[in-house]
């Protein structure tokens, strides 16, 4: 699934030119200029990956989420049982990618559709993600169902009200074209939400994360900084040019640690599912919690038995490797 090696993704463009996928004037192009361009596209998704897919998209939001909890509902609250969970160039991407984010596309079905992936073959992200999202709703809304037993219920409920409005007006900066909702009035809308924080503090942050040392351990895949600017002119690179825009050893190494470190499950493991503290003490609740285990554990057979065929296998989704919230 990912190429190995610079002169692997050379070829692979060099074929799409050949193949009329790319202008023909593109043939006169050197084989550095192409390395050296696509080495500057790798950098900068590296950037784009772990401050906004990351950062922005799993970390923030997960203290967005935690925090209005703490701030506005009480321990007895249903909803608190739920909860499992450089530089002036690093805020300017930040502050783009929190202004695109929007509601549709924290929720992985919207976002599929939204995207035009449907289709497409072998995306196992799509597949196990989709999967998970299903088994999650319907936990939340065995939950929900036995707490609200109609939208009345949601509508007058002053601490869940207070908890999307702060986490609307703190986290998404009043910004109604994020499609955020400023309060809830149907058990289906809450329901949605908190799939949507339960999915995004547990399975997107695994599939963002778990897998970032399988890529970027070779280190030209991410170049984590690049020493000189992109070259301007067509001809001017070589091998040497190329190698000296990589970053130095020492902060290579530093990468692929922190790469290496993000990527290793803890200590304290906890899987998406099991809850250690015994929050719920209700018969249906209870029951609800031991059916959502045990679809979890059929989804990772499936997802199992389907890698055993698989050249690369997509392990990072598998139920047993998805953390109960963000934890590294």
């Amino acid at each position: 699934m990912w190429l190995t090696s610079m002169e692997g993704t050379a070829n692979f463009y060099l074929g799409a030119v050949k193949k009329k996928i790319l202008p023909e004037e593109f043939l006169t192009d050197s084989e550095y200029d192409w390395l050296m361009a696509k080495i500057f596209v790798r950098s900068a998704d590296f950037s784009e990956h772990q401050l906004n897919a990351h950062l922005l998209r799993t970390h923030l939001l997960a203290e967005v989420f935690a925090v209005s909890l703490l701030r506005n509902v009480p321990m007895v609250h249903p909803l608190y049982k739920f909860a499992a969970s450089g530089g002036k160039a690093m805020i300017t991407i930040l502050k783009r990618s929190l202004s695109s984010m929007t509601y549709s596309s924290l929720c992985i079905p919207d976002d599929i559709a939204e995207r035009g992936l449907e289709a497409v073959p072998n995306f196992y992200y799509r597949d196990d993600g989709l999967k998970l999202w299903d088994i999650i709703h319907r936990f939340v809304q065995g939950v929900l169902s036995y707490y609200y037993k109609n939208d009345a219920e949601v509508q007058q409920d002053s601490e869940l009200q207070k908890w999307i409005l702060d986490i609307f007006e703190y986290g998404f900066l009043s910004q109604a074209s994020t499609g955020i909702p400023q309060r809830f009035t149907t058990v289906v809308e809450l329901v949605k939400f908190v799939t949507m924080v339960i999915f995004t503090c547990s399975a997107q942050h695994a599939a963002v994360n778990s897998g970032q040392y399988d890529y970027g351990g070779w280190m030209p895949n991410t170049p984590i900084s690049l020493q000189l600017p992109p070259p301007t002119t067509k001809g001017t690179t070589s091998e040497a040019t190329m190698l000296q825009t990589f970053p130095d050893v020492n902060t290579t190494v530093q990468g692929m640690a922190t790469m290496w470190l993000l990527s290793q499950q803890s200590s304290d493991f906890v899987p998406l599912g099991h809850y250690p503290e015994d929050h719920f003490s209700e018969k249906i609740p209870f029951k609800l919690i031991k059916d959502f285990q045990g679809e979890l554990e059929v989804l990772s057979v499936a997802i199992k038995v389907r890698n055993k065929s698989l050249e690369v296998p997509y392990t990072y989704l598998d139920p047993t490797a998805v953390e109960n919230s963000v934890a590294i």
